[in-house]
């Protein structure tokens, strides 16, 4: 089973409307193309601190809330986008999920999703996690001499 099927887009938009917009065709497999995107989106941004095989791997209720809030927004606001390509959309819910996904991916802010783990001992098993390592210097300030 896929992490995301099109019948729970239904939490953020109506079923007749999500069918409407994908084109009325049961078998139309536009809405799976669009969650694979926002997948691999997702992967991309999380992929450096956490398991993302891990977290995609997961169905039902194992499943993130958060990760799979976000994944929603995602693939509605490119529905959307696909419906009325020049029409100016209420982008606050894919700006906030962007937000979220840059915020973990520069380590401003931690999820709760299994990390990455590498091998330190040399032994072959991964027992510790990915390291997050900043680079960058102190602000420069202006003296005025």
């Amino acid at each position: 089973m896929a992490f995301l099927t099109k019948d729970e887009l239904s939490t953020v938009a109506p079923a007749d409307f999500i069918k409407l917009v994908a084109g009325g065709s049961e078998d139309d497999g536009t809405i799976d193309q669009l969650i694979t995107e926002m997948i691999s989106l997702i992967k991309t941004n999380l992929g450096s601190y956490y398991d993302v095989d891990t977290v995609f791997s997961k169905t039902g209720e194992d499943r993130d809330p958060t990760v799979l809030m976000y994944l929603k927004d995602l693939v509605y606001y490119k529905l959307l986008k696909r419906r009325k390509p020049g029409a100016q959309l209420n982008e606050d819910e894919y700006n906030e999920a962007m937000k979220w996904l840059e915020d973990i991916s520069s380590g401003k802010r931690r999820a709760n999703l299994p990390t990455v783990k590498t091998d330190s001992d040399g032994d072959g098993v991964p027992d510790e996690d990915v390291k997050f390592m900043k680079l960058g210097n102190r602000r420069n300030y202006q003296n005025g001499w």
